[in-house]
């Protein structure tokens, strides 16, 4: 996806972190983007200031958990800017404990927001992008999670897992169809937002990266070397039981 300016997009946890930092090298881009965030408050300052600097953005509250919330932010993107060409699934939280004594509510809430929240959003944006007829791409936000399990996070690793499984099966119906659709999943490593103060990294870099492989078309989005050693640690133990298996 070259062009990318006069596209709309819409950015799920917009108000802040990862999500604020996508929405502002998009609009720095050319693009127009609808903000949503449960956050009322901090998403209608932040895009006060964004219009206030000559950004085309509209912000609409919601609770991607909601479908029904879910479908009205594609509809206020089409009702504003007459088409949909980007989605950016990216809203998500965090419950540390171990597995076993978390409480149901919290495995709930994370599964309800960074699943459930990316279900929503493919199944209420993918339908609008697809009948514009244009290119366009998809962003869904994982973690180093998806691919590098760690201790006391079983509910956000659950549902990092689901988003990168989910994200390649979108990458292969699109390729089915025929759909001038690119998906790519974004794996942060220890980025600094208030859901994770002492992150290394940047939102900035994670959003660099995410327009670049918007337009590059690369389907996993990796934003630092953090946790490399591990991920290939673990992926050469799953082959190399498969092989032991065969042997």
């Amino acid at each position: 996806m070259e062009q990318l300016e006069g596209k709309t997009a819409v950015v799920t946890g917009a108000a802040s972190g990862i999500g604020l930092a996508i929405v502002e090298a998009f609009v720095a881009e050319g693009m127009r983007v609808v903000m949503t965030d449960i956050d009322v408050e901090n998403l209608a300052t932040q895009s006060a200031r964004l219009a206030r600097e000559g950004a085309s953005v509209h912000a609409i509250a919601a609770d991607v958990a909601d479908p029904d919330a879910v479908d009205a932010v594609g509809r206020a993107a089409i009702d504003r800017y007459g088409q949909l060409n980007v989605a950016v699934n990216n809203a998500g939280v965090v419950s540390r404990g171990y597995s076993w004594e978390l409480p149901l509510q919290d495995w709930q809430r994370v599964i309800d927001i960074d699943l459930w929240g990316v279900v929503n959003g493919i199944r209420s944006f993918v339908p609008l992008m697809l009948a514009s007829g244009q290119e366009g791409h998809v962003v869904n936000t994982a973690s180093m999670a998806a691919v590098l399990p760690m201790d006391r996070l079983g509910p956000y690793t659950v549902a990092k897992h689901g988003v990168l499984g989910l994200s390649d099966v979108l990458r292969a119906e699109f390729e089915v169809l025929g759909a001038p659709i690119g998906v790519s999943v974004v794996m942060p490593g220890m980025v600094k937002t208030a859901m994770n103060p002492i992150g290394t990294i940047s939102a900035d870099v994670v959003a660099a990266h995410v327009v670049d492989a918007m337009r590059r078309q690369r389907s996993y989005v990796f934003t630092d070397d953090q946790g490399e050693a591990g991920l290939r640690d673990r992926l050469g133990r799953i082959i190399a039981s498969k092989a032991e298996e065969s042997g």
